[in-house]
């Protein structure tokens, strides 16, 4: 896990608000259930999630270049914390972020553009 690289959901649109922080626009997905739903239930066009400082510090970080131990380096730098507290505190976030499909997870050797099949990690399967 500390070698992965996160990278960001090209799919979401995002922003720097006025403030700085960073500003997350979700689109509703256009599927006939979403729609059916929407007749009965009220589900907006979109929903807009803006991140804190240390959460923006982090998007801005997960590019899919540096690796999650890089990340822990440089917020523990920043943020004056030992190495086991920004560890647990990343590693939580990026959980977060990645079960709701904000951030993805690039394995050393795998393309970022995604694997193809009978792959793993950017290298064939052995049968």
């Amino acid at each position: 896990m500390l070698n992965s690289r996160p990278t960001r959901n090209e799919s979401l649109t995002w922003e720097k608000t006025a403030a700085g922080e960073v500003q997350i626009t979700i689109k509703r997905q256009d599927t006939w259930k979403v729609r059916l739903l929407a007749k009965v239930f009220y589900i907006p066009k979109e929903r807009k999630i803006t991140l804190d400082a240390v959460g923006t510090e982090v998007w801005q970080l997960c590019t899919g270049r540096a690796t999650v131990a890089q990340i822990i380096e440089a917020l523990a730098e920043k943020y004056q914390l030992n190495r086991k507290e920004a560890e647990v505190s990343l590693l939580s976030y990026l959980k977060t972020l990645g079960q709701k499909r904000f951030v993805g997870f690039v394995l050393e050797g795998a393309s970022p553009a995604g694997r193809k099949k009978g792959s793993a990690s950017g290298k064939k399967w052995q049968t």
